[in-house]
């Protein structure tokens, strides 16, 4: 029973278990294959063995013991024939590495939901080593067979101003998909071209570059525009206006006091904070006219149905579109040239909440080392992180 437990730990084909020793804090099995003869890979001749030496591979982790080596002869072996001369490989075991594939695909799989670090710390083993490990043998670990119905495409910048990448994520399970550098047309459409057969919405932010690339690489999708960004819109242009009044200081307590004011429904603030920004409102024709398009955007995306959403926002674009404000005529107008795109942001269910929160955890994941050159070993790295491995 001992040797039997011990020919499944091994888990190799046709070996033979010699003896097992322990060599300072290693154990290593003994292996060996019965007597044949390999055949020359040229002329496929028989051929003659000139030297025979013994190497070891990492082949299993166990509790207690740690890592156990296996040990196998590597004969150097010369055709009669041709001259040729070639050293004998075993099947699973690369002649040129330290490990076998097996050792190797069980330690990139040990290192999804934790760090590389962590694992080759457990192990005892170079943090390269098992990095270069884990990025050969996880793509094996994710399914080819993408078919996602909605993805959220966002950019994120690695160095903000220098270094930018376009993410594709699902829009239900979180899963992301693809990672490219850049953030024009070009990378946009690179990404969506990874699931651009089975997408059926996709959910961006305003930008013209995600409207034509959309169009251009999943043509029959529905583009849907994340009500996340449309409402920054109104947010940014109060910042701006509050910073123009310049009438509440500049401390951080004061600042997020007003902004939350501002930004907050008004049903959810109490009865002085209401009158507060009332007497806000008449200080400031601007503010006044920025903050009543707001509450009325609010009023126009509650619509139940398509009907109703579309009549709200024509009556809204109709009512700002001439705005005495400068501010809220540019709100409009960009709003006029995505109709479509607004009434489907107000009635699907799809958002850009979870690719906000991966943006965040992928600056985090690139402090710990994965910068703009190792964008592919990245992208893997976070697919990994929010996949479902079977």
């Amino acid at each position: 029973m001992y040797s039997q437990f011990i020919k499944e730990l091994i888990d190799l084909p046709d070996v033979l278990i010699q003896k097992v020793r322990k060599e300072e804090e290693h154990w290593i099995f003994e292996l060996s294959l019965p007597e044949q003869c390999p055949l020359c890979p040229v002329c496929l001749k028989r051929t003659i063995k000139m030297t025979c030496k013994k190497k070891q591979w990492m082949h299993g982790y166990a509790q207690r013991i740690g890592i156990f080596w296996i040990e196998l002869p590597v004969e150097r072996r010369r055709c009669g024939t041709c001259g040729m001369t070639f050293s004998t490989s075993y099947p699973a075991i690369s002649p040129r590495s330290v490990a076998t594939d097996a050792f190797q695909q069980w330690v990139a799989q040990s290192c999804i939901g934790t760090s590389i670090q962590a694992v080759a710390r457990m192990l005892k083993l170079p943090y390269t080593t098992v990095e270069r490990w884990f990025y050969i043998h996880a793509p094996s670990f994710l399914s080819n067979d993408i078919q996602p119905k909605a993805v959220c495409v966002d950019e994120f910048a690695f160095r903000k101003g220098h270094d930018y990448g376009v993410a594709v994520m699902d829009a239900e399970t979180g899963e992301v998909y693809a990672i490219e550098t850049g953030k024009n047309e070009e990378a946009i459409g690179r990404a969506l071209a990874h699931v651009s057969r089975s997408v059926q919405f996709v959910v961006s932010d305003l930008t013209p570059a995600m409207k034509k690339s959309i169009q251009g690489v999943c043509p029959e999708a529905t583009h849907v525009v994340d009500y996340f960004h449309v409402i920054q819109l109104f947010t940014d242009a109060l910042e701006r206006c509050r910073k123009y009044v310049d009438k509440w200081g500049y401390k951080r307590e004061n600042v997020r006091y007003v902004c939350r004011l501002l930004s907050q429904c008004p049903e959810k603030l109490m009865e002085e904070e209401r009158q507060i920004v009332r007497e806000w409102c008449k200080e400031s024709d601007d503010l006044k006219s920025v903050y009543r398009s707001f509450q009325h955007f609010r009023y126009v995306s509650k619509s139940k149905d398509e009907q109703q959403a579309k009549r709200r926002l024509e009556a809204w674009m109709h009512r700002y579109s001439f705005c005495p404000c400068s501010v809220v005529r540019a709100i409009a107008k960009s709003l006029v040239k995505r109709t479509d795109e607004i009434i489907s942001c107000m009635l699907s269910p799809y958002s850009n909440g979870k690719m906000e929160g991966t943006n965040n955890k992928i600056k985090l994941i690139k402090r710990r080392g994965y910068g703009y050159r190792n964008i592919q070993r990245f992208a893997l790295r976070v697919r990994l992180e929010t996949a479902t491995i079977l």
